[in-house]
């Protein structure tokens, strides 16, 4: 299947899952356990990111697309929560589902995410497991996921930032 097709995939579960839907204060986080996968992903800012990168502390990862509409609106729970999470030493990602640097670029003029975000490639959601859009995982300081959120979020809401806090005490 080409990447668009799988984009449009991913789009059509997405909005078939959450299209309708206004963010919620779902503090649930589906425990996982899964290795990270190994991956390198340019990030905007500059930079290569690799699965060692990672080590060493808990992270939020968070995949988006600009065409999602539940991507987009998530976004500044997203931002709010950053304020909170990098104070306690917990990172948080953004991945892009595979856009191209030029519409990335675009998107952050207007809608600006405030932590790292990383250029997905054709084969970033199938790697890291993700078969709709927005997802998140946590990961913790081991490497593992251990949490996954299908769906957008409340992610500054206190119950759901404790759950994170907690991984990396």
């Amino acid at each position: 299947m080409s990447f668009i097709r799988q984009g449009f995939a991913v789009l059509l579960v997405a909005q078939l899952l959450f299209g309708s839907q206004a963010l919620h204060a779902d503090s649930r986080l589906a425990e996982v356990d899964r290795s990270l996968p190994e991956f390198d992903l340019a990030s905007v800012d500059a930079g290569q990111w690799q699965k060692d990168t990672l080590k060493g502390k808990v992270w939020v990862i968070n995949f988006w697309a600009t065409w999602c509409p539940p991507c987009v609106e998530e976004i500044p729970s997203m931002n709010q929560a950053w304020q909170v999470l990098e104070e306690q030493g917990v990172g948080m990602l953004a991945i892009n589902a595979g856009e191209g640097r030029e519409a990335i670029d675009t998107f952050l003029g207007k809608i600006p995410i405030d932590f790292p975000v990383l250029l997905g490639d054709g084969n970033s959601l199938a790697n890291w497991s993700v078969s709709a859009l927005p997802t998140t995982i946590v990961v913790d300081a081991e490497g593992q996921v251990v949490y996954e959120a299908l769906g957008p979020r409340e992610w500054h809401e206190e119950e759901l930032l404790a759950k994170i806090i907690e991984l990396q005490e």
